[in-house]
């Protein structure tokens, strides 16, 4: 369920990565009044784009698991949690949007702090639904569900709130005046943007068919040790989202030079940061795996897949941090056709070649998709130093 909910993400963060770029290169021209028409349009954008994606997970939702070829048991546990949490989608959608807007505007500690809060509900929340420690009529997969959608709904709704604390220009009334070249522009930057993004997750979701093919105790540990290893890379995409940002502040300030070495000097820590972690994960594997399984088998395949962290986070520090400046620069085009040739080529197809016909199982998938992560790294780091992107800037 986490491809299939991360692919939905992907698709609601269309809007908000076309109003990043546009909002950071905005202000950093001094153009404030086109600023708030992008907010603007970005949140009416967000509440259709929301509508559609929750209309076409309550309708399809069965086809989607369907497609998994999953044991009946398991098949109903996805329904069950795609059906809910997938429906609102909106808020997943509004809750980005409202982040971005406000990041952009240097508001980056409310946020983070309201999604922390966000995630501690969708804990206790989760925690009731499982253990039932008040008797609630609704448990299991649907409370968790239930548990998700609502966390996610308070989130959005303080965000909105402090939209309105901060006082950024939001002239919601007036969104039919907002020139439809505003809405052209976060689509283009949006759709182009998100494409490396929807390429990645479509191409995750064939591995972890072939992955499915491998058994069980595979998938198992592939689950684990993904969700494991987003505790490595927390502190990089955390990087990477900022220094689109301030790449797109300082690209309408005309400041390029002065961002090509900063960006330099923001992935030294983003890949030490992240490597540090991965180390340290791997240190205490035992015991974290401990908390989810006692299977030996599961255990024995995620301690492996750990222990491969370390150098997969390594190479996707790269694209976390190189691919968002350059989106953030208006260079859109090159990291998405890159990324679908090394997805797919690399990624998808080594996946079945190392792991299902040579052999190597869910491991060989393991590699496929580090050797994807470091190839399309080391490219993305020689596009940035060539310094191709500065003909990008939006006008």
């Amino acid at each position: 369920m986490s491809q299939i909910t991360f692919f939905l993400m992907i698709i609601s963060m269309m809007v908000s990565t076309g109003t990043s770029v546009l909002i950071g290169q905005y202000n950093g021209a001094a153009r404030h009044n086109d600023s708030a028409n992008i907010a603007v349009a970005s949140i009416y954008l967000g509440i259709c784009m929301g509508i559609i994606l929750g209309g076409i997970a309550f309708f399809a939702c069965g086809t989607i698991i369907g497609l998994y070829g999953l044991e009946y048991q398991v098949a109903q546990f996805g329904y069950d949690y795609l059906l809910i949490s997938g429906s609102f989608t909106i808020t997943v959608t509004l809750g980005i949007i409202f982040s971005t807007i406000l990041r952009c505007h240097g508001y980056s500690k409310s946020p983070m702090f309201i999604n922390l809060f966000a995630g501690l509900i969708n804990i206790i929340g989760n925690y009731c639904a499982l253990y039932q420690p008040f008797g609630l009529p609704v448990y299991g997969v649907q409370g968790v569900a239930i548990a998700t959608v609502l966390s996610q709904l308070i989130s959005a709704v303080l965000l909105w709130y402090m939209l309105r604390y901060k006082n950024i220009t939001l002239p919601m009334a007036s969104f039919l005046s907002i020139p439809f070249l505003f809405y052209k522009k976060i689509l283009r930057i949006g759709v182009m943007n998100a494409g490396e993004m929807l390429s990645y997750n479509l191409s995750q979701m064939v591995v972890i068919y072939f992955v499915v093919q491998m058994g069980t105790a595979s998938l198992t540990a592939f689950t684990y040790a993904q969700n494991i290893a987003r505790l490595s890379f927390a502190f990089a995409l955390a990087i990477g989202q900022a220094s689109q940002i301030q790449t797109s502040y300082f690209i309408g300030k005309g400041w390029i030079n002065e961002i090509l070495i900063r960006v330099q000097k923001y992935f030294v820590i983003a890949l030490i940061s992240s490597i540090s972690i991965a180390l340290l994960i791997y240190l205490c594997r035992f015991q974290i795996i401990d908390i989810f399984t006692q299977d030996p088998q599961v255990v024995m395949l995620t301690a492996g897949l750990i222990f491969g962290s370390i150098f997969l986070e390594a190479g996707r520090v790269f694209n976390l941090v190189f691919i968002s400046c350059l989106k953030g620069a208006g260079d859109i085009n090159f990291p998405v056709k890159i990324g679908i040739l090394s997805m797919w080529g690399i990624s998808a197809f080594l996946t079945y070649l190392l792991g299902i016909y040579f052999g190597f199982g869910v491991i060989g998938a393991w590699v496929a998709i580090a050797a994807d992560e470091w190839l399309r790294g080391v490219i993305m780091l020689l596009r940035w130093r060539s310094k191709k992107w500065t003909q990008f800037t939006l006008s």
